[in-house]
């Protein structure tokens, strides 16, 4: 659905037959960062734990507002002003590969064969895009089927909460982590190869 040129993506698989039971029910709702949205209700996620730092929030829609970049954003249905940049890991780590708990495999229902989304929240630093880190350690793995989420802190202790994307992306695209081994602006760059 489009609405102020922003689109709101069914970024991952689900089941036939599970979202089309769902009541066909569309929301408008109201942001800060893309005025207001048509939200169709069976893409909304449900984090029952909240964001960390974010617990009382727990209503969550994905919406792209340019297709030709990998960037989307987790957008809060209970406050128009809360949005989080997220990127898919693999879109600049293709072997991010992290373990979660059994407990919380348990909460969100996943078996290896249940269809899922694995999200990280982006930082960029208004001064310094380059310097953008996203959270490896604690990614947000969202259930395809319920769209039930959570954002767990994986086992895995090689990863970080401030993982440099663009020395990722640069290497992929370039084979060096140095910036003057790409002759454009790496930010658009990460914007065109990561769609």
């Amino acid at each position: 659905m489009k609405q102020n040129n922003c689109t709101i993506v069914d970024a991952y698989p689900h089941q036939t037959g599970l979202v089309e039971d769902m009541m066909e029910t569309t929301l408008t709702i109201t942001t800060a960062r893309f005025g207001c949205v048509e939200v169709d209700a069976s893409l909304i996620i449900h984090f029952p734990e909240g964001i960390i730092g974010f617990e009382k929030y727990q209503r969550y829609v994905v919406i792209q507002p340019d297709s030709s970049d990998g960037f989307r954003w987790l957008q809060s249905l209970d406050d128009p002003i809360l949005g989080f940049p997220v990127l898919e890991p693999r879109l600049f780590h293709p072997d991010y590969a992290p373990t979660i708990s059994d407990a919380d495999a348990t909460f969100l229902e996943l078996t290896p064969q249940t269809p899922s989304l694995l999200l990280t929240i982006v930082t960029v630093p208004a001064q310094n895009p380059r310097e953008m880190t996203a959270n490896l350690l604690g990614p947000l793995v969202i259930n395809a089927n319920t769209r039930k989420g959570k954002q767990v802190i994986v086992q895995n202790e090689e990863f970080t909460t401030k993982h440099r994307v663009l020395d990722d992306l640069l290497k992929s695209l370039t084979g060096s982590s140095s910036p003057s081994a790409v002759t454009n602006n790496p930010v658009r760059l990460l914007m065109k190869n990561v769609a």
